[in-house]
């Protein structure tokens, strides 16, 4: 006994949509494209930076992975816009803050000259850091309107509106002496740079916003300025591994692009208008749409599929006179 093959031909198939996929690859794109605009010394991993680059990333990727697909599924296409959106919104706050300067409260004073600048605090802002050769020399005068005695301190810097410590005392410092100011003097600050870069967990260089506070008997201060230690573009290992990350998920986003369909072997529908599945399984989505175009070449090419007739399973089917039969006796 013998059977047909069912004929089939060759179609482009629709693949399903990733949202989810491309929102990922988005966000990390956006992520490492911050790192690295940081590290060039071009803007601090703020607010803004940080959150905006990795929602407008990530909603760009969301689109891309659905774009020239097959829809997905409501759940799988609204939560990742809800993220991205999220995402752009907390970033955009920092809008507020966009030409905002350094400041300090409670009547303190911090004047700082570098081997290549000089400021006041007060006048540091986001587009216009104090700039520190990391490799050059540093001094400050930081000055309080009274004595502060028995007092506790902190220094830390911002990272997309969080705060990191990278320095600090447990102990309150008593000021016996009643002194008013701090005075400091580093010839080179680079091994000063890189300990306070292994307190952070992550090197110290382009734009930073560094804050701090000091709080005790007679008074208290806080207050932040924006400083920048300078850096060629990809010098530090951080730059370098954000640019092959960000090289990664770019690729990865192309490939999401150029990747929307594939060739699938199909069974041709017959005269009829009737509908075969795949051959290969993992596309329902797309069998109405490929159904419909093997339609028209299956009647444009007269192919078809062989039907049997139906059998009745209650009638029982008669001989065939033309058939052989037992031999007479």
């Amino acid at each position: 006994m013998s059977t047909e093959q069912e004929p089939t031909t060759t179609a482009l198939v629709t693949k399903s949509a990733r949202p989810f996929t491309g929102f990922l690859l988005g966000l990390i794109l956006g992520i490492a494209l911050a790192v690295i605009i940081q590290q060039a010394g071009i803007w601090p991993l703020d607010q803004l930076l940080l959150f905006g680059a990795a929602g407008l990333f990530a909603l760009i990727g969301m689109l891309i992975g659905g774009a020239g697909r097959d829809k997905a599924g409501p759940f799988a296409s609204i939560l990742p816009l809800v993220l991205a959106v999220a995402l752009l919104a907390f970033g955009a706050l920092g809008f507020a803050s966009f030409n905002q300067n350094g400041e300090i409260n409670g009547g303190c004073t911090v004047d700082a000259t570098s081997s290549v600048d000089a400021t006041v605090v007060t006048d540091s802002s986001r587009q216009d850091p104090f700039e520190i050769d990391p490799n050059g020399s540093l001094s400050w005068v930081a000055a309080s309107p009274g004595p502060i005695t028995d007092h506790l301190w902190n220094i830390y810097v911002d990272v997309g509106g969080f705060s990191i410590p990278i320095a600090g005392n447990e102990e309150p410092e008593p000021n016996s002496a009643g002194t008013q100011e701090n005075i400091g003097d580093v010839a080179d600050v680079s091994s000063y740079v890189q300990e306070v870069s292994d307190i952070a967990g992550f090197e110290l260089r382009g734009v930073l916003e560094v804050g701090g506070d000091i709080e005790g008997g007679g008074g208290a201060c806080d207050g932040f300025g924006f400083v920048v230690l300078t850096a060629d573009p990809l010098s530090t290992l951080v730059s370098r591994i954000a640019a092959v990350i960000a090289a990664l998920a770019l690729i990865s986003l192309l490939l999401l692009v150029f990747n929307r369909t594939r060739e699938a072997e199909v069974v041709i529908a017959d005269e009829a208008g009737a509908s075969h599945p795949y051959a290969e399984a993992g596309d329902a989505g797309s069998a109405g749409a490929v159904a419909g175009r093997t339609l028209g070449t299956a009647r444009g090419t007269g192919a078809h599929e062989r039907r049997d007739p139906p059998v009745d399973d209650n009638e029982t089917a008669e001989p065939d006179p033309d058939a052989g039969g037992d031999d007479d006796m």
